[in-house]
């Protein structure tokens, strides 16, 4: 042992003169002593005792022992701070672990919260009451999104982070809070939608102008309201037209439905798309023609109705129109080819009604090219154009041309170019020249023909925009003369100073000389403007016996000779006329003279000119009358009004469509006894239904029959037959389930005039004006001498003066409502609501209250603006009203659709509301549908 000490206190002796010969670092003689050391770690010597002796041999302290010390020391320190930072980290560990804790139990407590609809509605209504709050919230949201994603995946378990991304996820949620997602019209148990089937009949049938968007609108409305896919929608378009040409019972209803389905569908298809850019068209397309090739009845009875592939043609027009690929056409055209192989082909073979509809196909190019050949100078091209102009009279071809170009839009244009054409041939004058005195007649006489025929069907207004229609010949005679809708005008003329022409007329007829313009008559024009009066003082003489029944019949005969057969027509308007402002005892002499010229003469182009006159004499001859035109869908004399529309609506109603016979009837009787007794009829028929499954389909129905004439049924609906029913003693039509039917039938109406963007009327009859539905809402019924005071404020139901502050009692700064109450709906509404307050002031529960919650109830269903819309007119109290007679009938979401958020006063109406329904259980028993 001591050898060893004295060994080791020699060799670091030695080692201490190598380290200051060579002048080693701190470092490297701590290194090297290190080394030593070791070698003697197994031994007992006493190593601290050694260092120290050489520590302190000499005058002053060896640093390098010191240093070493020192590095020994430290490094005993360094061990310790190890653990004690290992220790650290542990607890840090720890703490992470109760971070993950506390957000967990954050996202628990959040999703626990959010689960809570009272607190989920008040923190809608704080949403809409401190804005830069929930702004402030949206912001911290999406900061601890952002924190969350820092996170990296292995220190959070799957479980912890999914239950924070979802408690977050609720907390994005929190503006829009879904109602039910039922449909608000269905029909439970019809085979087809009677709805979109009766929109389609309508458009078809009454509505022969360009304009579809209207129909695209109704028919998207209506889908969304029934939750309908788009290919069971196309579906029930495309089955909608081929049921109708079924239907058909001669050559020009056929043109009317081959024009829609050939012409008008495709358009409408596109519009569809472009009014829903994510719609797949072509897959929805696509899956509904797949569905109408089910229909093989259907379809076969179509083709063998009208000898040809009807299916056929329709695939290729929506091919043309880009509706359907080249490969789709194909594919469908050899289904329905294998189809057709099973039918007889004497059954099936082609006639030339199949011709036509091909025509109908391609009556656009057609009119095209005849606008550019109607551009073209007629003075150089009279020749041209008259053989042109009269190939266009013969047969049904005018009437392909017309639907056509309407369908395409161009009939303003082709009226435009006929009316031109028309009235430069009107100042043909005398001329030596016989050739073109009888071109320009005949251009004169044709395109008189086709105007008028045209404004027949389509109206005047078709050619009114244009100044320089306006003063033409064939406008302006038609404007003093042409019967409209089965008026006609009055004819009470004064000749005036130009009695020399109308005289050199009667010479004229009176000689059995050709009418043509010569003497005092220089042009067609003036022809066609004094003849009226010529006829007149044929008329004055007769009844003076100044003339006899044989002059007067050569007379006729002279006239009906003339080549112009416009001449035909300008008596024969005229004594219409005559007869219709004279009484029976003067009727005898001019009907007589009306027979003559209706009587059948051998004609050329009569089938427009049998059409044209049919109109005009049909309304004047008295029913019996052997000349009388035949209608095929005329009401009868025989029954009553009432008696007409209830057997139609009970057909239709139970057929679950509208035929042809049904739509003529019912827009003949709306034309014929108004909009309110039509609405009170209808809906008296619904109401006969006691069980909802009987209901649906009428209700159905009857939608598509509100939009004959949307507005104005709808504000009769409204205006007269609820208030009508609400203030009756006998509330049993008030009973569920028909009140419930007559609620969602009134919410629907309103829903879809609200989605009407323009005001638009689809009838055979003149567009309403806003005088007609002023004049309607001018017809006040008589109120009541005494009316019991009400604590409630309450509002007159005259239209004429509103008492806004019972509909818009706002907190101070708040404004009076924003909408018009000069337009009928919102006078309506404003009135309706008031009068639903009224009731509700009884504090008496029957079936005006349950009718009061299910008509609020379908307009909270119908959603997005059409709620808010309607939701506007309602009295603030009238929702506090409604829950004190039946709390919890309104679930916390229904609520916040009623009131309107957006104001201080409906906040706090739907807190108070929310608030009361947290402690009130659910009433729900007014789930009929």
């Amino acid at each position: 042992m001591t050898s060893c000490k004295a060994q080791l206190a020699s060799k670091v002796k030695l080692t201490l003169m190598q380290a200051w010969r060579e002048r080693w670092t701190e470092i490297q003689w701590a290194i090297e002593l290190k080394k030593l050391l070791a070698a003697y770690s197994g031994e007992s010597v006493d190593i601290a005792e050694i260092l120290m002796q050489q520590a302190l041999v000499g005058s002053s302290p060896n640093q390098l022992i010191l240093s070493y010390l020192k590095h020994s020391v430290l490094s005993l320190r360094l061990s310790d701070f190890r653990q004690s930072m290992m220790a650290q980290e542990s607890r840090q560990s720890m703490m992470t672990q109760e971070y993950f804790e506390i957000m967990d139990n954050s996202s628990r407590s959040i999703v626990s919260i959010l689960e809570r609809k009272p607190v989920k509605g008040l923190l809608q209504i704080a949403r809409m009451d401190s804005p830069e709050d929930y702004r402030d919230f949206e912001q911290s949201e999406m900061n601890a999104r952002g924190i969350m994603s820092q996170i990296p995946l292995s220190t959070m378990s799957d479980e912890a982070r999914e239950k924070i991304s979802s408690a977050l996820t609720l907390l994005s949620k929190l503006e829009e809070q879904e109602i039910c997602n039922e449909a608000v019209l269905e029909v439970i148990h019809a085979p087809i939608i009677p709805t979109i089937n009766g929109l389609v009949a309508l458009e078809a049938v009454l509505n022969t102008s360009s304009d579809i968007q209207p129909f695209v609108d109704q028919v998207l409305m209506i889908s969304r309201l029934m939750k309908l896919s788009m290919s069971q929608l196309c579906l029930e378009i495309f089955r909608a037209c081929f049921m109708g040409f079924m239907d058909t019972c001669d050559f020009s209803e056929d043109l009317q439905w081959a024009t829609f389905t050939l012409l008008k569908v495709p358009r409408i298809l596109n519009n569809m798309k472009q009014q829903m850019s994510n719609w797949e068209m072509n897959y929805d397309v696509e899956r509904g023609l797949n569905m109408l090739l089910e229909y093989t009845h259907l379809l076969d009875q179509t083709d063998i109705k009208h000898s040809c592939d009807m299916m056929g043609q329709f695939i290729t027009e929506l091919q043309k129109a880009k509706v359907l690929s080249e490969d789709q056409k194909n594919t469908f055209s050899q289904k329905r080819m294998e189809q057709r192989s099973l039918l007889r082909q004497s059954d099936i073979s082609g006639s030339n009604e199949s011709k036509s509809f091909t025509r109908v196909t391609q009556a656009e190019s057609t009119v095209s090219n005849i606008l550019k050949s109607l551009d073209s100078d007629p003075i150089r091209n009279s020749d041209q154009m008259v053989k042109v102009l009269t190939i266009m009279l013969q047969g049904h071809s005018f009437d392909v041309l017309r639907l056509g170009a309407a369908s395409a839009g161009q009939l303003h244009d082709f009226m435009s170019k006929l009316i031109r054409i028309n009235e430069l041939a009107s100042h043909t004058q005398a001329s030596n020249d016989t050739v073109r005195l009888s071109q320009w007649s005949q251009l004169f006489d044709v395109t008189f023909l086709m105007v008028v025929s045209t404004f027949q069907q389509h109206g005047l207004e078709i050619a009114l925009p244009s100044r320089e229609n306006e003063a033409s010949v064939v406008v302006q005679w038609a404007q003093l003369w042409l019967p409209e809708n089965g008026k006609y005008k009055n004819c009470e003329l004064v000749t005036g100073e130009e009695q020399d022409k109308v005289d050199y007329i009667l010479k004229l007829m009176l000689s059995k000389a050709e009418i043509t313009p010569c003497g005092p008559i220089q042009s067609y024009k003036e022809l066609i403007k004094y003849l009226p009066y010529a006829l007149q003082e044929v008329i004055y003489a007769m009844e003076h016996l100044s003339i006899s029944m044989e002059q007067v019949k050569d007379i006729i005969d002279n006239i009906c000779k003339q080549n112009m057969k416009c001449f035909i027509l300008v008596c024969i308007t005229y004594l219409c006329s005559y007869m219709n402002m004279v009484g029976a005892h003067a009727r005898e002499k001019p009907l007589l003279m009306l027979e003559m010229l209706i009587a059948p003469q051998g004609i050329d182009m009569k089938q427009i000119m049998q059409t044209i006159v049919d109109n005009i004499v049909f309304d004047i001859l008295p029913e019996g009358h052997a000349q009388r035109p035949v209608r095929r869908y005329l009401l009868s004399s025989k029954e009553t009004n009432s008696r007409a529309i209830s057997e139609t609506l009970r057909l239709s109603f139970n057929r679950g469509w509208l035929n042809l016979e049904s739509i003529h009837k019912l827009d003949q009787l709306l034309s014929i006894r108004g909009p309110d007794w039509f609405c009170w009829e209808m809906v008296e028929h619904i109401l006969t239904n006691s069980h909802i499954e009987d209901s649906s389909q009428s209700l159905s129905l009857a939608v598509a029959i509100v939009h004959l004439d949307l507005e104005r049924l709808t504000v009769s609906l409204v205006r007269r037959l609820l208030p009508r029913l609400l203030a009756t003693p006998d509330s049993g039509p008030l009973a569920d389930p028909k009140g419930y039917c007559l609620a969602k039938l009134c919410v629907l109406c309103i829903t879809a005039k609200v989605g009407q963007k323009e005001p638009y009327v689809r009838r055979f009859h003149r567009g309403v004006t806003d005088g007609d539905l002023d004049m309607d809402q001018d017809e006040i019924e008589p109120q009541p001498a005494k009316l019991r005071k009400m604590s409630e404020p309450q509002l007159t139901l005259s239209l004429e003066e509103f008492n806004l502050d019972a509909i818009a009692d706002k907190e101070d700064g708040e404004g009076l409502p924003s909408y018009d109450v000069k337009e009928p709906l919102n006078k309506a509404l404003v009135n309706l609501f008031s009068m639903m307050s009224t009731i509700l002031t009884a504090n008496k529960l029957t079936p005006r209250t349950w009718f009061i919650v299910s008509f609020l109830k379908e307009v909270i269903r119908c959603g997005g603006q059409h709620t808010r819309f309607i939701m506007q007119f309602m009295p603030h109290n009238m929702l506090n009203q409604v829950m004190r007679a039946l709390p919890g009938i309104f679930s916390d979401e229904e609520i916040l659709r009623i009131c309107d958020l957006t104001t201080v006063t409906g906040r706090k109406n739907a807190a108070k509301a929310i608030t009361v329904n947290s402690v009130t259980p659910p009433l729900d028993i007014l789930n009929w549908s």
